[in-house]
C-alpha cells in the first residue's frame, strides 16, 4: 500500500511538472505542436538531459505499440509523459511498479493535448 502511494505521488509530481512546462511553452509559442512542442516541453521541464531529448522522444514513439492503445494516432503528449514518468522512475533505481502509471498520466492529461 505504501509503495502504491509513493509511486502515485511520484507520477503526479512528474506530470504536474510536465504540464507546467507544457503551459509555459505553449504560451510562448502557440504555433508549436507535435514533436517540436514536446521537445521544447522536455527541455523546459529539465526532467531530461538536453542532449537526450531527441532520444527520449524516439523511445517514446517506439514504445507506443507496447504501452498504449489506439497507437494509430501516433505520438501524443500523453505518451511522452507516460514514457518520461516510467523512465524517470526506473532511473531512480526502482525495478517495477504496483500502480499503472498509464492510468495516472492519462487521468491528469487531457486526450487532446
Amino acid at each position: 500500500m505504501f509503495l502504491a502511494i509513493r509511486e502515485t505521488r511520484f507520477a503526479k509530481r512528474v506530470v504536474r511538472q510536465l504540464l507546467k512546462s507544457y503551459s509555459a511553452v505553449s504560451a510562448k509559442n502557440a504555433s508549436l505542436s507535435g514533436e517540436p512542442l514536446y521537445r521544447e516541453v522536455l527541455l523546459h521541464s529539465e526532467l531530461v538531459d538536453p542532449s537526450h531529448v531527441d532520444e527520449v522522444l524516439w523511445q517514446a514513439e517506439d514504445s507506443i505499440d507496447e504501452w498504449t492503445t489506439n497507437s494509430s494516432k501516433g505520438l501524443g503528449f500523453r505518451q511522452v509523459a507516460h514514457f518520461v514518468v516510467y523512465s524517470q522512475y526506473l532511473a531512480a533505481g526502482n525495478v517495477g511498479t504496483v500502480v499503472s502509471f498509464k492510468e495516472i498520466v492519462y487521468s491528469l492529461i487531457p486526450a487532446e493535448m
